[in-house]
């Protein structure tokens, strides 16, 4: 069996997609694999056998010329972060690319391009896969590209859905509406004609199962091994790793806040570390309302590992307006494998009803406030109260092992992709 992975992003070691990927692929030879994706960045690891990119920049640039110029790519030091060339990150981080008209004026810059290439079709008929794998997300050209592929190759789909673009709720505008008829569509198409899809929780699987998709719960994996034991130390502060958008950065500021009042009330000093990508400034200056919030940047390599290893309490955290909880309802965050596996508290706020509150929540795995009126009392229980600590961190390990092992659910994935 050979799988071609096809998905927005390589697979790498520090980006949310990337490091999923990786547990999902852990138990592969890098010989059974071969990626396609079209994020302008580089794959930090040999994972694949091989690796084919298509940016948009590629697309754009081939209209006066018709000749899309791909290329393989290989691993390098320069993909532990996220953007290869560091001019790209503000076109691709703008968040008016969300935006409907943006999604759909990209999706028909791709579809009247000349994408499938000789080059890309010699990659294919060298690589001989076996099955694709498809990550596609919201954007409907990787759709096409991959159900152009399975056609043209006589190949079994297996798609991943990890963050919910089906079920949500239709928007307001004319042109939102129309973009969100249209992906179901093409949703439905690819669920269609592929034999499996893979889902990342119940809750997901519950609703597709509802529009007749068979679909396997899978979740995602630690990136390393799960610890033996806790890790029993008194935290000096809360480590925040991850994406801040999707408002989470309102619900980081209330946690701030309340930090500020528990250090006033205490004499204390503790602080809330963040640790992502984030550049605009507009976040950023949101951010800096709360005297106990330290934003820290991006971090990879070496750094990052330094980071995870002296946290002494983790958090998860989500947003509560009405629009992002519809976008995270059947989502579960990447870092709350690794949060879960560490040995390390777990702090989490957010509403109750979205997936990721209700894992932590069933489990009786972290400590969680779902509302602002329990933040102060999370907060001081995450801080001051050891046996509370203990207590979760016991049934974290416990739930790590039986939800995100990356050994055993990458064999599980290798069994669904040889049906």
């Amino acid at each position: 069996m050979k799988v071609l992975i096809i998905s927005h992003t390589p697979i790498t070691t520090h980006e949310s997609m990337g490091k999923t990927l990786l547990s999902l692929f852990s138990a592969f030879e890098p010989r059974e694999l071969c990626q396609l994706y079209i994020y302008p960045s580089l794959p930090d690891l040999p994972a694949c056998g091989a690796y084919y990119r298509i940016t948009d920049k590629d697309v754009l640039n081939s209209y006066p010329f018709r000749r899309v110029r791909g290329e393989e790519t290989f691993a390098s030091p320069a993909g532990a972060r996220l953007f290869e060339n560091r001019e790209d990150e503000p076109l691709y981080r703008n968040r008016k690319n969300k935006t409907p008209l943006r999604m759909l004026l990209r999706d028909a810059m791709w579809r009247f391009s000349r994408w499938y290439s000789k080059e890309l079709r010699a990659f294919i008929q060298r690589e001989k896969p076996s099955v694709l794998f498809v990550a596609p997300g919201a954007a409907k050209f990787l759709y096409d590209i991959a159900l152009r592929i399975a056609r043209d190759y006589h190949l079994p789909i297996v798609t991943y859905i990890c963050d919910d673009f089906y079920f949500v709720k239709p928007p307001r505008t004319l042109l939102g509406r129309l973009q969100l008829s249209l992906l179901r569509k093409k949703i439905r198409r690819l669920l269609g004609v592929g034999h499996e899809a893979v889902v990342i929780c119940p809750e997901l699987k519950a609703e597709y199962e509802k529009i007749g998709a068979s679909a396997t719960v899978l979740m995602t994996g630690a990136s390393g091994e799960i610890a033996a034991a806790p890790r029993e130390k008194a935290p000096s502060g809360i480590t925040y790793m991850g994406n801040i958008r999707c408002n989470r950065y309102r619900s980081l500021l209330e946690i701030g806040e309340a930090l500020d009042r528990l250090n006033e009330k205490n004499g204390t000093d503790f602080t809330l570390d963040i640790y992502g990508i984030e550049t605009d400034e507009s976040i950023l200056s949101t951010l800096r309302g709360a005297r106990s919030i330290r934003f820290h940047g991006f971090v990879s390599g070496e750094e990052y590992e330094r980071v995870y290893e002296s946290a002494g309490l983790f958090l998860h955290a989500e947003a509560f307006d009405a629009e992002s909880i519809d976008l995270v309802r059947h989502s579960v965050s990447t870092k709350i494998a690794d949060c879960l596996a560490s040995g390390v508290p777990l702090l989490a706020y957010g509403p109750a009803e979205i997936a990721s509150m209700r894992h932590l929540l069933g489990n009786n795995c972290a400590i969680c406030a779902t509302s602002r009126q329990e933040l102060d009392d999370a907060l001081s229980l995450a801080l001051f109260d050891g046996q509370a600590r203990a207590a979760v961190v016991e049934n974290a390990l416990h739930t790590a092992k039986a939800f995100h092992d990356r050994k055993k659910n990458s064999e599980l994935l290798r069994d669904i992709l040889n049906k």
